[in-house]
């Protein structure tokens, strides 16, 4: 899986992830990648999701352990371009009642206004 980390607006942060975000390998890049938005005092976050060809158990997981760190810290998470499948998984687990979605980043990021 591929992070590619920009700024959106001056105190937004996205993660545009591609490929597969499943347990294992890229589940602690995802991790990794938090740590290091949090060390570096970063409270606005958006996941862009619309590259994401697989989400398990375990990549679902790891978003909401990313939300719930981001919520104890301050800040909030956003999920965007979230499709098909992943858009499923959110909700069958009922994940979508408190991650939020957007079409877009652009659009998630107006969100935090």
């Amino acid at each position: 899986m591929l992070i590619n980390k920009k700024e959106l607006k001056p105190g937004i942060i996205v993660l545009e992830l591609s490929g597969p975000l499943q347990m294992g390998v890229e589940c602690k890049q995802l991790e990794l990648a938090f740590d290091q938005l949090l060390s570096d005092n970063h409270r606005h976050v958006i996941v862009d999701l619309s590259n994401v060809t697989k989400l398990d158990s375990g990549g679902l997981g790891k978003l909401v352990n990313c939300f719930s760190r981001l919520k104890t810290a301050g800040g909030l998470l956003r999920l965007a371009g979230t499709t098909g499948m992943i858009d499923g998984v959110l909700k069958l687990a009922h994940a979508d009642q408190f991650l939020k979605a957007y079409p877009t980043a652009l659009e998630a990021a107006e969100s935090f206004y």
